[in-house]
C-alpha cells in the first residue's frame, strides 16, 4: 500500500474521499481539515502526495500549494464555481464531481511526476538540502520553534513558517540555526 494525506474541511468529502482511496490501495498516512495543518505534517509524512479540496477554514488550495513549496505534491477537486478563482497553472486539479477512476488516475500521475522529479531535481535545489531531505531532529527542532511562534506571538503556521524562513534569508543562516535561535530566545518575533 502507498501512503497518501488527504485534507478536507467537509467531513462527506473525507469519508468519500477515503472510501475511494482506501479501495485504490493507498493508506491514509494523515487527514486534515485545515491549510496549517497539511503544512505541519508535510515535512514528516512519507507521502509524496496530498489530495484536497479547494477552500479549508484558513486558506484556499492555491495559497496551500505555495506554503508547501514544493514539500508535497497536490490533487485537488474543485467545484465549478471555483475553477474560475484558480490563478496558479501548476494547481493539479479535478473537478467535481469526479469518478473514482479518474481520482486515481490524476494521483498516480501526480505521483510519478514527483518521482521523476526527485530523480532529477531541477537547478533551483542542486547543491542545496530540500526540506523532505533533513534530518527527523531538525525536522523535530523546526516544527518546535514554528509551535513557539504560534504560541507566544499568536501567529498561523504559515506566518511562523515564512519568518523562520524570511530570518534565514535576512541573516544568511539556514533554516535550522534561526529555529534555534528562536528557541534559545536570541531571534525575537
Amino acid at each position: 500500500m502507498k501512503n497518501i494525506i488527504i485534507a478536507f474541511s467537509n467531513p462527506l468529502l473525507t469519508s468519500w474521499a477515503t472510501t475511494v482511496l482506501t479501495r485504490g490501495g493507498y493508506l491514509i498516512e494523515y487527514s486534515c481539515k485545515t491549510g496549517a495543518e497539511v503544512a505541519r505534517v508535510a515535512d514528516f509524512c512519507t507521502s509524496p502526495v496530498v489530495v484536497s479540496g479547494f477552500q479549508f477554514p484558513d486558506m484556499t488550495a492555491e495559497e496551500l500549494l505555495g506554503v508547501l513549496d514544493g514539500r508535497l505534491a497536490m490533487v485537488t477537486i474543485v467545484l465549478p464555481h471555483q475553477r474560475d478563482l484558480i490563478e496558479r497553472a501548476d494547481l493539479i486539479t479535478v473537478p467535481y464531481p469526479v469518478s473514482s477512476m479518474d481520482l486515481l488516475q490524476a494521483i498516480e500521475g501526480v505521483e510519478n511526476a514527483a518521482a521523476r522529479m526527485a530523480v532529477t531535481p531541477d537547478e533551483r535545489v542542486v547543491g542545496k538540502q530540500r526540506p523532505s531531505d533533513r534530518p527527523a531532529e531538525e525536522k523535530l527542532l523546526i516544527l518546535r520553534a514554528k509551535t513557539f511562534l504560534m504560541e507566544t506571538h499568536q501567529m498561523t503556521e504559515s506566518q511562523a513558517h515564512r519568518f523562520l524562513q524570511k530570518s534565514s534569508m535576512d541573516r544568511g543562516l539556514k533554516l535550522i540555526d534561526s529555529a534555534r535561535m528562536v528557541l534559545d530566545g536570541s531571534l525575537q518575533a
